[in-house]
């Protein structure tokens, strides 16, 4: 791969979480980053002393490379995005079905309702409850 910056010097304590900073500040990241370092084709997986006695690779120049990962970012929900009437009280709890396809709904008004996630329907009511 290509050179990020000039050759460093690093203590023989350092991790890859230690790695994954100094990389983001190379590549002037605003959000951090995360990555996966590689010594001679082999995951650093702890600090670069012991993975180096470990592995028998020589200190004196190392190349280290590096593998973005995978990275989520959980926004905010800042509006509703569908509603399906039908309670006519607050809802208490939502469960979804294992498919992700349908939504059990309780509600005060002491039903519980199966909804169709496709069609935004309610398919059952199950009616009965006296109190929880």
């Amino acid at each position: 791969g290509e050179q990020v910056g000039p050759p460093l010097k690093v203590p023989l304590k350092t991790e890859s979480r230690n790695l994954e900073v100094l990389l983001n500040d190379l590549l002037e990241h605003d959000d951090v980053k995360p990555y996966s370092f590689f010594i001679n084709d082999v995951e650093l997986d702890q600090d670069l002393q012991t993975h180096l006695e470990k592995h028998q690779v020589s200190i004196e120049t190392l190349d280290v490379a590096f593998k973005p990962q995978a990275w989520f970012k959980i926004l905010p929900v800042s509006r509703c995005s569908a509603t399906m009437p039908g309670h006519s009280e607050s809802v208490l709890s939502v469960h979804f079905s294992p498919n992700g396809r349908s939504l059990a709904s309780g509600s005060g008004d002491t039903t519980v309702r199966i909804w169709d996630l496709d069609t935004q329907t309610a398919q059952h009511e199950c009616k009965g409850h006296k109190n929880w």
